[in-house]
């Protein structure tokens, strides 16, 4: 048994986790004793700890009868080759304060954001602005993303004097947030901020991505009315439908390879148009991400690569999901994980969907059901007297959302 041949056998297990790939280069083995040596940086360990660093171990050990010791090395980010450049810094003008004091005259890209940092000020677009609140103190609080490009940071502030983003007319504006950023607990690793000043300002090199004009017909992916004997019961009749759910509303859900909107792909889209209250039609494709499911992940979606192998790739679907969802409120379950991908992906391909008004069914339980202890969807809907038949594939969950954003807003409404 060489290190060579270990090597090879690490670098093909390693394609299994995307967010690994990048890394490859810096695995070595030493041959006395034999041992895997990984080198990345603090971030990216982190990352590693909990998922992909055990999963090796127990490859190993399964494979091989000798002993072989995993050992990792931290290093800089100029030194794992992730980021070989200074960060890009953006003189900043025209500033009008939206909510504290932006005092700073320079400000860091989205993509330049990284690690626990205090006092920063981020140069980005807004979107995502959605409404939330706490089920552990049932504070109302507030997330929004900025995005640069191809990259996203997920933000978080608490409104003040009044004051909601929400209905401050912001979308797809650029604008300078001024905070304290962190990594996120779980797999994804990323990093997210905590707003406490925001202003509108001119960035020179930062823009809203333009709307494309509407494509006249569906190319890949057409859609399929929906019909369901118990929507006649629950979600129509006579009564009068609340205020909130005046207009057309899209219940979207992914599945991806994994959890992070960088190192990951979708692998389904779901989706669900909502009418004035009832939902009228679907969406729905597989999706070829073009990189290995890990197991793990086709055992919770029941998504494998045989499966995907061949579908559309996910730029030959957003201009079908664009028309699809032209002019709707975009909704979502704990949305601030999948939106990214769409964002992302959108801006890559010419299709903006940083324009849209957001709604949050996880957010919203806590005010709609008082006392509400675990905001998973399966929850939700079980506390709403609600089944999702077919959990974790993506038209079944974004059914499911939607049936929930329904019940929700009834509930909210009924209480005033």
């Amino acid at each position: 048994m060489s290190a060579h041949a270990v090597r090879a056998a690490v670098t093909a297990f390693s394609r299994k986790f995307p967010y690994i790939a990048s890394t490859s280069d810096a695995v070595t083995v030493a041959a006395e004793p034999l041992a895997v040596k990984l080198r990345m940086h603090e971030s990216m360990q982190r990352l590693a700890q909990n998922d992909y660093i055990p999963r090796l171990k127990e490859f190993l050990q399964n494979n091989y009868i000798t002993p072989i010791a995993v050992e990792t090395e931290t290093v800089s980010l100029d030194e794992s080759g992730e980021r070989g450049k200074e960060p890009t810094v953006y003189e900043i003008s025209g500033v009008k304060p939206v909510f504290g004091a932006v005092n700073a005259s320079r400000a860091l890209s989205v993509a330049d954001v990284s690690g626990n940092t205090e006092d920063v000020a981020v140069c980005g677009v807004l979107t995502m602005s959605t409404d939330l609140w706490s089920k552990n103190t049932g504070r109302k609080y507030e997330k929004f993303a900025l995005y640069d490009g191809s990259d996203v940071l997920k933000c978080f502030c608490f409104p003040r004097d009044g004051f909601s983003l929400v209905d401050a007319n912001l979308l797809n504006k650029t604008v300078v947030a001024v905070g304290n950023t962190e990594v996120e607990r779980g797999r994804s690793g990323e990093v997210a901020m905590s707003v406490r000043a925001l202003a509108l300002a001119e960035c020179s090199g930062i823009a809203a991505v333009s709307a494309p004009p509407l494509p006249q017909k569906y190319v890949t992916v057409k859609p399929l009315p929906y019909e369901e004997y118990v929507q006649t019961s629950l979600f129509s009749g006579e009564e009068k439908i609340p205020e909130s759910l005046s207009g057309t509303f899209v219940a979207f859900d992914f599945e991806t390879t994994g959890l992070s909107v960088v190192y990951d792909s979708p692998t389904e889209l779901g989706a669900v148009k909502i009418v004035d209250g009832v939902i009228t039609e679907t969406f729905s494709t597989l999706i070829d991400p073009q990189r290995p499911i890990p197991e793990e992940v086709s055992k919770k979606t029941g998504i494998t690569d045989a499966m995907v192998k061949g579908k559309p790739l996910f730029e030959d679907v957003l201009p079908d999901f664009y028309k699809f969802s032209y002019g709707c409120a975009l909704v979502g379950h704990n949305i601030a994980f999948d939106f990214p991908f769409l964002l992302k992906y959108g801006n890559k391909h010419g299709y903006t969907f940083g324009d849209r008004k957001t709604f949050d069914t996880l957010g919203m339980a806590p005010r709609a059901i008082p006392g509400i202890d675990t905001l998973t969807l399966d929850n939700v809907l079980q506390s709403l007297g609600l089944v999702n038949d077919n959990a974790h594939r993506a038209l079944s969950d974004a059914t499911a959302t939607a049936k929930a954003f329904i019940a929700m807003n009834k509930r909210i409404c009924a209480a005033k």
